[in-house]
C-alpha cells in the first residue's frame, strides 16, 4: 500500500468520560456513540465511533465540554475525532479541536486516520481493512483519505486534500 505508515503500534486508554457524556459533548443521541478510546499511533487523539454518517454530519460539539472531556493532558489540547459508516460502505469523519477557546474543524487529519486504524487493531476488528474516508465537507474543503490496516496490524494512510497553502522554512 502506498502512503504513510503509522509511527507505531497503537497505544490506547479508556477515556474518563462516559459515552453518554461524549454524546452530550457532540450534541448527538446517547445511542449514537460507540466505544470511545484514546489512541496513539504517533499523536494521541480521542476516537469516538458514531452509529452512522448522519450522526457524524450532525455533530455540533460544545466547546466547554470538549475542553474538559476531550482534554489531552500530555499536550494541553482538547480534541475529538468522530467517525461513522455511510450507506455506500465508506466512512465519514470529522476532527474537532479547540484553538484559543474557539471550536475548529480540520478538513483532513492523517494522524487521526492512522489512529482510526489503531482503534480497529485495538478493538479486534477483522483485518485486513481498506476504507475510504471522507472528511472536510462541512468546512468547504472536502478531502478523501484511504486507510489500510494489514493482517499484521500495519497501518497506512494516503489521500487527496485541498491544498490552501505551501511554504518552506530555512533555519
Amino acid at each position: 500500500m502506498a502512503g504513510k505508515r503509522a509511527v507505531r503500534l497503537p497505544l490506547t486508554r479508556v477515556p474518563k468520560a462516559s459515552p453518554a457524556a461524549l454524546a452530550e459533548m457532540l450534541s448527538v443521541a446517547k445511542e449514537a456513540v460507540g466505544r470511545p478510546l484514546w489512541v496513539d499511533t504517533g499523536a494521541e487523539q480521542l476516537i469516538v465511533p458514531l452509529r452512522s454518517a448522519k450522526d457524524v454530519e450532525g455533530a455540533h460539539p460544545h466547546p466547554d465540554l470538549l475542553a474538559s472531556l476531550g482534554y489531552r493532558e500530555a499536550r494541553g489540547e482538547s480534541m475529538a475525532y468522530v467517525w461513522g459508516p455511510d450507506a455506500s460502505g465508506g466512512i465519514v469523519a470529522r476532527f474537532f479541536f479547540l484553538q484559543e477557546g474557539s471550536l475548529v474543524e480540520d478538513p483532513a487529519t492523517g494522524s487521526a486516520c492512522a489512529n482510526l486504524g489503531g482503534y480497529l487493531v485495538a478493538t479486534g476488528h477483522p483485518l485486513p481493512v481498506r476504507w475510504s474516508i471522507e472528511q472536510g465537507v462541512q468546512t468547504g474543503r472536502p478531502s478523501s483519505l484511504t486507510l489500510a490496516v494489514e493482517l499484521d496490524g500495519s497501518i497506512f494512510v494516503s489521500g487527496h486534500v485541498v491544498e490552501i497553502g505551501r511554504g518552506a522554512l530555512e533555519l
